[in-house]
């Protein structure tokens, strides 16, 4: 994992990964970092004993979720307006990787199966 940082500890570490990476993905960070775990595409990251965060550097960890933020229906609506106003003025640009008709589904799962895609995959009526 210290290949992706070039032998380098970082600051901040993100990891989207999960199972697979988590423990790695301590070993990357520097004392006093901070690891992100915000995904688990390899399957959810194993418990850990927080002692092994001192250990590692006294670590900083965190689990963020996009669910608690729009938990609120008014919260939510706020979100995704804002979240709009600026793709409409393009400070945020979408990246769309593939786009299927709904009668190309089968195809559309085995390409997320296979990691072919890399952003949104759409899915046309």
């Amino acid at each position: 994992m210290l290949a992706a940082t070039n032998g380098k500890k970082a600051d901040v570490v993100y990891d989207s990964v999960g199972k697979d990476t988590f423990l790695k993905s301590l070993d990357c960070a520097a004392p006093f970092g901070l690891v992100v775990l915000f995904g688990a595409a390899s399957g959810p990251a194993p418990a850990i004993d927080p002692e092994l965060l001192n250990k590692k550097g006294c670590l900083f960890l965190t689990r963020p979720s996009v669910f608690p933020h729009n938990a609120d229906p008014a919260v939510f609506r706020a979100n995704a307006a804002e979240l709009f106003a600026v793709i409409a003025a393009g400070v945020v640009k979408p990246s769309i990787s593939a786009r299927y008709a709904l009668t190309e589904i089968v195809a559309a799962h085995r390409g997320a199966e296979a990691r072919q895609t890399q952003g949104a995959t759409l899915i046309i009526p």
